[in-house]
């Protein structure tokens, strides 16, 4: 299992623990009275899908960075990549490291790739299903999944607003976990988790195929060649066609 996933599934699995405490806590707290502490478990609630949040959008850097690490490990180069790829290389050189520092490579078609690439550009705090497939035409890695598990990622657009409000502070933690119920918040983090689950291995395949590799053109269909033998044999075949064609006319 590459590193990628083998992290993706340890912060699945604090998202679960905190889940699990969230609902023991609910369960708990209401036992001393239904809105004693309404508060404490909205701000539970709230807190699932920073957490959430956090787990995806880390998991998704991971497995972008999994991508040019693999291009350095197998001394692919710049021109060997896909063209939508080369592009946005070349963009984030412009932007991360300025066109200006191009002529200070060694090995241009190598270090160019590993130079441009910014992990913590990557996606600042703006990770959604429509993100990640973007990422997926650039790179050339397959998003699509299995609706009734990931509902194709839709949740990520909620939680990425939720996550905006609370780091920005546009909303308190109480404001946001008293729009959502324990139940909304563990089918948000089980869709959210399984969409994301499904775009790494996605990353894993592409990797093990080489999916950053510009595709190789499939050789047009083999033409022959009129060569001698060639010409021989028609020469033949007519020859042989002919004559049957004046036996059959004396023999009438």
């Amino acid at each position: 299992m590459r590193s990628f996933l083998a992290e993706f599934e340890k912060r699945r699995s604090e998202v679960r623990r905190y889940l699990a405490v969230m609902v023991v806590a609910e369960r708990e707290l209401e036992r001393s009275g239904p809105r004693r502490h309404d508060e404490e478990l909205k701000i539970f609630r709230a807190g699932a899908l920073l957490i959430i949040y956090n787990a995806v959008e880390a998991s998704a850097r991971l497995g972008i960075l999994a991508i040019y690490d693999e291009i350095g490990r197998t001394g692919t180069t710049f021109d060997q990549l896909r063209e939508k790829f080369r592009v946005r290389i070349l963009n984030d050189f412009k932007n991360n490291v300025g066109a200006d520092r191009l002529t200070s490579l060694r090995h241009v078609a190598i270090d160019l790739i590993a130079s441009s690439f910014d992990p913590q550009k990557l996606f600042s705090g703006n990770v959604d299903a429509k993100k990640l497939r973007e990422a997926g035409t650039t790179y050339g890695f397959e998003t699509n999944t299995e609706f009734a598990l990931t509902q194709h990622g839709a949740h990520l657009l909620t939680v990425k607003t939720r996550r905006q409000d609370l780091a920005h502070g546009t909303e308190s933690f109480s404001e946001v976990g008293k729009q959502y119920t324990t139940d909304d918040v563990i089918r948000i983090a089980r869709y959210s988790l399984a969409y994301m689950s499904a775009i790494l291995r996605h990353i894993d395949t592409y990797l093990d195929l080489e999916g950053y590799r510009e595709p190789i053109p499939e050789p047009p269909p083999p033409v022959i060649a009129a060569g001698v033998p060639v010409l021989r044999r028609v020469r033949e075949l007519l020859s042989r066609s002919l004559a049957r064609v004046w036996e059959g006319r004396h023999s009438r």
